[in-house]
């Protein structure tokens, strides 16, 4: 692991402790940094091939992006192993079950970069710091005439996202647990959004 992994790893611990996803998946604020740590350096290390991850310079924001040519895509088939070793068998199975919406909405028949993570720590925020992490990916898939698609677990980021051209396509309903708003992007000359489904990654906030 590189010393800008442990820097993405440290931001976007910081960033999710208060985020309602990761506030659902782990419900108790006194133990959930500690947890969101590990969850965070499990998901770098398995990243497949196709991942890639940016991080400022200055550690407040970190991105985990997926590209749109999967490569080595079982490199998180344990990602249930690791919610059973942080949560419990049953917590996590339960977890699991509601978790499994996320995949399930995610677009397949188009080529697209997928933000799977972006976080800001708390006391950066409003800054456009995220925008650093965010912009240079999007104008690749600008570039390479591909689509970009994220499920944003906070509304109030909504906004934010469709100053970058995403269109929120309807919303995923997590069984017990919290919405997240599905948000696509088309390539320049492209038409919007159709309701895409399909198989996707393990959720990562």
């Amino acid at each position: 692991m590189t010393e800008s992994d442990r820097e993405a790893i440290a931001t976007l611990t910081a960033a999710f402790v208060d985020d309602p996803l990761m506030g659902w998946i782990f419900d108790d604020p006194l133990t959930r940094p500690e947890l969101l740590g590990t969850w965070w350096t499990w998901m770098l290390v398995h990243r497949p091939g196709h991942a890639r991850v940016l991080a400022t310079d200055d550690r407040h924001s970190a991105a985990l992006w997926y590209g749109p040519d999967p490569v080595g895509d079982d490199a998180q088939r344990d990602f249930p192993a690791l919610l059973v070793s942080l949560l419990g068998e049953a917590q996590a199975h339960e977890k699991l079950r509601g978790l499994a919406v996320i995949p399930a909405a995610h677009p397949r028949d188009e080529r697209h970069w997928y933000l799977a993570a972006v976080g800001t720590r708390p006391g950066a925020q409003g800054q456009g710091s995220a925008l650093r992490v965010l912009t240079p990916v999007l104008a690749e898939a600008d570039e390479l005439g591909v689509g970009a698609y994220l499920e944003s677990s906070n509304v109030r980021n909504v906004a934010f996202y469709e100053r970058l051209g995403f269109v929120a396509t309807g919303t995923i309903r997590i069984p017990g647990g919290p919405f997240l708003t599905p948000m696509w992007r088309s390539a320049p000359g492209r038409g919007g959004h159709r309701e895409r489904r399909g198989r996707g990654t393990p959720p990562r906030g």
